[in-house]
């Protein structure tokens, strides 16, 4: 969420197996009313871009625990942002076969640095089998094994 304006970012980047990218977005939205929803609009997106890009199968990462457990899980259907979960399921179920993992905040560094972009850019950035230059460095970080 941008502090100094009513908007807030969704950073998506789609990577094969490998780690190489495949796609990526970046998308600057009115600000909603909570981070998680924020963070279930960004696996909502995830799912629709995806679906856009014609891949079949996904494993979706996401630095938030609570939306992956609200997805991996029923019960949070009714809540307030029940309709964003219910959403988000159609476009995954459409798939041949998908997941929900839980990463830590480096994990999700790519699609956070993405997010953060948004606040300069147009209102939607798409790259295919590419990111911004600038994000290359954010790219090999993640992709170099640990020592």
């Amino acid at each position: 969420m941008f502090n100094e304006s009513d908007e807030a970012g969704l950073g998506v980047v789609i990577c094969n197996s490998e780690g190489q990218v495949m796609a990526a977005l970046s998308e600057k939205i009115k600000k909603p009313p909570s981070v998680v929803t924020l963070e279930l609009l960004a696996a909502r997106r995830a799912a629709v871009f995806v679906s856009e890009t014609g891949f079949q199968q996904s494993c979706f990462e996401g630095d938030s625990e609570i939306v992956v457990k609200s997805l991996c899980s029923s019960g949070m259907e009714k809540s307030v942002v029940g309709h964003i979960i219910k959403d988000t399921l159609s476009y995954v179920s459409l798939l041949q076969s998908y997941s929900f993992s839980h990463v830590n905040r480096q994990g999700d560094a790519v699609a956070h640095a993405l997010a953060q972009r948004a606040r300069l850019a147009f209102p939607l950035q798409v790259w295919m089998e590419s990111v911004p230059p600038d994000l290359d460095a954010v790219i090999l970080a993640k992709l170099k094994p640990p020592e």
